[in-house]
């Protein structure tokens, strides 16, 4: 219940066919639409990564199929401010899209999308309003195993969490990817330049170490250190 109080703090749900509050909890169906307010740190530096770099998850259905497209909801055209999308077969960019182009790079809704806002253009841009809905046949990405430290960022597993998703601690990402203990890592990036530290990882298998809670319109990287990867997995939903 503590889950879904905190989706309702700060984002609003439109369900396609019902949504009924009773003093028991919020009941969901599955086919649902999503608003939600998301909040940019800007003035990323190179020398405070990762501070400020801001790994967001966008709907699986949503008006943003290209990089543009996501410039337009955040309201800018500043080439300081850059949608990013990781290939983790190689390491390095799948997207890289200054806001100032005007060319179509597509986006991968599954994927994480970081965005990195150096612009001095006024306003500076801290928050944009993202809006979609489920689409229950989509899959994660294929969660490449074998993840080296000295590899990075290769193979590190960018991923979109679901708005309405069951997940509610990272050991719950662990145990439906299959990752018992010894076997990687699910990691939140906090932008938020006064958080201490940053990047908070959990290892699998155990759930006294920073099992931290999910955050809807956040995004989770995933490292796998054994062999073999895991491919179609549906994420758990509501």
């Amino acid at each position: 219940m503590a889950r879904n109080m905190n989706w309702k703090s700060w984002v609003i749900l439109g369900c396609a066919v019902t949504i009924l509050l009773t003093s028991g909890g919020l009941v969901l169906a599955s086919n649902m639409g999503f608003k939600i307010n998301k909040q940019i740190y800007p003035s990323w530096l190179l020398s405070g990564v990762p501070k400020r770099d801001n790994w967001i998850s966008i709907p699986y259905n949503s008006p943003y199929a290209d990089a543009k497209k996501l410039c337009t909801a955040f309201g800018t055209t500043a080439a300081g401010f850059t949608i990013f999308q990781l290939n983790p077969a190689t390491g390095t960019q799948l997207v890289n899209y200054p806001c100032s182009l005007s060319t179509v790079v597509a986006l991968d809704a599954a994927r994480g999308i970081r965005i990195r806002n150096t612009s001095t253009v006024v306003p500076i841009i801290t928050n944009g309003v993202l809006v979609g809905s489920s689409n229950e046949a989509t899959s994660l990405p294929t969660i490449l195993g074998g993840f080296l430290v000295a590899g990075a960022p290769k193979k590190d597993n960018w991923i979109s969490v679901p708005y309405h998703t069951t997940w509610i601690k990272a050991e719950d990402v662990c145990v439906s990817l299959g990752m018992g203990g010894g076997t990687g890592n699910i990691i939140r990036n906090n932008p938020d330049p006064v958080a201490t530290p940053n990047a908070i990882s959990h290892p699998c298998g155990n759930t006294t170490i920073n099992n931290f809670a999910l955050v809807i319109g956040e995004a989770l990287n995933v490292r796998k250190t054994t062999a073999g990867d895991i491919v179609g997995k549906l994420p758990p939903h509501f």
